[in-house]
């Protein structure tokens, strides 16, 4: 799945969607990242931006985030937007009653007013009191009273140097609002619209000048889902991604953690075309899953110009990112699980055949099959992707021997997530260091679960219940 982003841009007075280049992602990225699934009780990444004033603007900011770019002149411009926001901490005085009921008005199919005094008369005394006619006065009552804070709005932070693209913005209101009959109707009382004003209004607002007013709502939807991103970033402790597009590719990110986990632990992560592939290993429940979660919601949101969970990040524009995190088994195919893996393998190779600067996450490669296959095939694979400097890699398992068979490519780099045993209990720091984890905690595990216990007393049940029955058996037939 190949898609790519759109902003809403202003050229000769018309609304245009910008050509632009594609990002490579899919659904199973999608679904790994939790995007806009809420699989496990968990909230996903759009709900979490989600808080906008209006509804319309909560469907924009779904077409955003399903649309993330390697354009870097784009997402700089949305960046560089929602960071006005941020840090001038506006809030929109608009309501999402009276701007649904402007494109309700705008989309519905009441009969049009007559254009001649006489006929304008007769439809006066029909259609005065009826419910159509109060729709459309109090429909043009609202876009007056939203036309005048606009104009409120850009004379507040014309001069106060926006971004660009919300000078883009700016432009095109004042454009639509300065070329057609807005820009009288504000200069009088929206409380004492006349019938003959109301009908003047309504004829040309769903007639030659409804697109326009279609593209002033959609600006609208724009600023208010500004504000939402804004706002998020403002109480999650987001910051804004720096754009590096000189030399080859790096990315430089600190104080890394996933907006889901409460008071969650910060890390530092660090790659460039040097060592371009992070092999990650740590014991159960040592939060490898988590992190690879976060650093491919890093790459996703600064690629949507979104701020970012971490203190800071420095990254060169990538071309496409693919996770494989939560693979599911493909029961309707017919498939196993090893044998998905391996499609799902095949899928990023295929993928970088044909394109440089992919981020790509494997969450432990072959999980479907025997130790020794899976030994053999993530070796056999990393080694293949140690030859492509141009791409990102991080790659986690369980299998810390693998290692050794891979300490001799210059490119890869050895991280764990740090675990350490006190009072014979482990101790979960969450934090990446250097190196190798050495912890084993999967026999702790089932030790810690009383499991052997538990299937001892079974055996130890089973055993007297048949001691039992033997014994009664033997009674019966003495007696007999």
């Amino acid at each position: 799945m190949i898609i790519g982003l759109t902003l809403y841009l202003r050229t000769d007075n018309k609304q245009i969607l910008t050509s632009v280049e594609n990002f490579t992602i899919d659904n199973q990225t999608f679904n790994d990242l939790n995007i806009f699934s809420e699989k496990g009780g968990s909230k996903s990444i759009y709900n979490l931006f989600k808080h906008t004033r209006t509804l319309a603007a909560r469907k924009r900011l779904m077409e955003i985030m399903q649309t993330p770019s390697n354009n870097v002149d784009e997402i700089t411009l949305r960046r560089d937007g929602i960071k006005y926001f941020h840090d001038n901490q506006i809030s929109l005085e608009i309501k999402n009653e009276e701007v649904d009921l402007i494109e309700f008005y705008l989309e519905s199919q009441f009969k049009e007013f007559k254009n001649n005094p006489l006929d304008a008369l007769a439809d006066y005394v029909t259609r005065k009191s009826s419910n159509d006619y109060y729709v459309i006065k109090t429909a043009l009552k609202y876009l007056i009273q939203l036309t005048r804070y606009l104009l409120k709005f850009i004379e507040n932070h014309k001069s106060n140097q926006p971004s660009k693209y919300l000078n883009l913005i700016f432009d095109q209101i004042m454009d639509i609002v300065e070329t057609g009959v807005l820009l009288k109707a504000i200069k009088q009382s929206e409380k004492s619209l006349s019938f003959i004003e109301v009908c003047r209004l309504d004829r040309a607002l769903r007639g030659a000048e409804k697109e326009n007013m279609k593209t002033l709502l959609k600006l609208v939807y724009e600023l208010d889902v500004f504000e939402s991103i804004a706002s998020v970033a403002s109480v999650s402790g987001f910051s804004f991604p720096v754009f590096n597009q000189e030399g080859p590719f790096k990315i430089n990110i600190t104080g890394l953690f996933h907006p889901s986990i409460k008071n969650a632990v910060k890390n530092d992560v660090y790659l460039d075309h040097e060592q371009n592939i992070i092999f990650l290993s740590g014991s159960n429940m040592a939060g490898k899953s988590s992190l690879l979660k976060s650093l491919g919601l890093m790459i996703y949101l600064s690629h949507l110009g979104f701020p970012v969970p971490a203190d800071a990040m420095e990254t060169t524009v990538f071309n496409g990112l693919v996770t494989t995190i939560n693979l599911p088994d493909n029961i309707n195919q017919g498939l196993s699980h090893y044998y998905t893996e391996v499609k799902r393998v095949k899928e990023v190779a295929e993928s970088l055949l044909h394109r440089d600067k992919l981020f790509i996450i494997f969450d432990e490669l072959f999980r479907g099959t025997n130790v020794k296959d899976a030994f053999d095939g993530s070796s056999l694979i990393i080694a293949e992707l140690s030859a492509i400097q141009t791409s990102a890699f991080i790659i986690s398992t369980h299998i810390i021997e693998l290692a050794t068979v891979l300490e001799k490519f210059k490119n890869i780099s050895f991280r764990y997530l740090n675990t350490y045993f006190e009072n014979q209990k482990p101790v979960f720091t969450y934090l990446l260091k250097d190196g190798i984890s050495k912890e084993a905690l999967g026999m702790y595990i089932v030790r810690n679960e009383g499991i052997i216990e538990i299937l001892r007393k079974a055996a130890k049940n089973i055993t007297h219940q048949h001691s039992t029955a033997l014994i009664r058996m033997t009674s019966t037939k003495d007696r007999t």
